[in-house]
């Protein structure tokens, strides 16, 4: 299907399918036209009226196509990554397609689109935007898009924050899971607004396409917007990066305090077990047979004991509790 509205110095009206090709000639005019669900008929219209050329036409029907920016001698033609829901492990995204003419503007969407779908139903807006110029139907579209960039990475940062404060009373392997499964999806949001942040770049540069250079300083706006939303994802993957630092310095120096606590028992029962095991010999040894043989080998294995725990913490092996 395919939504037209058409604007010239007298009025601006919804016009039908069969008045598009006499509409685009009309000087001082600009027509917008939104194409959803499109059929075999309307398709020959957009090749016949607007000379799309086929690779543009296969582009704007393919949901795997990437982030683009070309430029034909009739048109420019923009696909921009939106993004529809976050889930566990990936993001789901929707395309935007913008055809920029002489006095005409193409746009296609998914349903999930919200800021096109809005701005179909909003007449005045509308009005008031191709009265500007077409090319700001396109810089609204994108505008809006990238205000969501942005909420999205504010909501991902107060997500950080709270696994930062968990992880700060919790060390655990929990905690540790919920940061790789965050680290992915931001990961992937990185990825989405660094190719957002390069297509609004190229579109912040005068060159001679049908983008009206009047509006570079408003895309230039668009343009740090992204880029913020990129740094700040490279900057909570940093922040989950010395999280897991940090877990794998916690988890080491507890290893290390275990390993401690164990070398410090051995070495307290190495001088016991040796002189257990001497007189537990079946050879003949002094005191051996003397009624007071137990006694005398239990002083000597307490003052042994003392020796070594005073040793220990002489050496700082042992350290007390303040």
């Amino acid at each position: 299907m395919l939504t037209n509205f058409f604007l010239n110095n007298k009025s601006f009206k919804e016009i039908k399918n069969d008045e598009i090709k006499e509409s685009v000639s009309k000087k001082n005019s600009a027509i917008w036209t939104h194409i959803s669900n499109i059929n075999p008929e309307e398709l020959e219209i957009l090749k016949d009226v607007f000379q799309i050329h086929p690779t543009t036409v296969e582009d704007i029907f393919s949901g795997q196509t990437r982030t683009k920016y070309e430029e034909f001698e009739e048109y420019t033609f923009i696909i921009f990554k939106g993004i529809k829901t976050i889930k566990k492990d990936s993001i789901e995204t929707y395309n935007i397609s913008i055809i920029i003419g002489e006095n005409f503007i193409l746009t296609s969407s998914s349903p999930s689109c919200e800021t096109v779908e809005e701005l179909c139903k909003n007449k005045k807006r509308i009005e008031n935007l191709l009265k500007k110029g077409k090319d700001y139907i396109a810089h609204f579209i994108l505008d809006k898009e990238i205000d969501k960039y942005l909420k999205i990475k504010t909501l991902c940062g107060e997500e950080l924050k709270e696994i930062e404060r968990e992880f700060m009373e919790n060390q655990s392997g929990d905690i540790l899971k919920k940061i790789f499964s965050k680290e992915l999806n931001f990961l992937e949001l990185r990825q989405l607004s660094e190719s957002a942040t390069d297509l609004c770049l190229i579109i912040t540069k005068p060159a001679d396409n049908y983008i009206d250079n009047n509006l570079i300083p408003y895309f230039r706006d668009i343009y740090d917007h992204a880029f913020k939303t990129t740094e700040g994802y490279k900057s909570m993957l940093g922040r989950m990066n010395g999280i897991k630092n940090m877990y794998a310095t916690i988890t080491s120096m507890k290893t290390n305090e275990v390993m401690r606590s164990l070398t410090i028992i051995m070495a307290l029962m190495m001088p016991l077990t040796l002189i257990t095991g001497f007189w537990g010999m079946n050879v003949k040894l002094p005191f051996q047979n003397s009624f007071y043989a137990p006694i005398y080998l239990t002083l000597i294995m307490i003052f042994l004991s003392g020796l070594m725990i005073w040793i220990s913490k002489k050496r700082g092996w042992i350290l007390n509790k303040d």
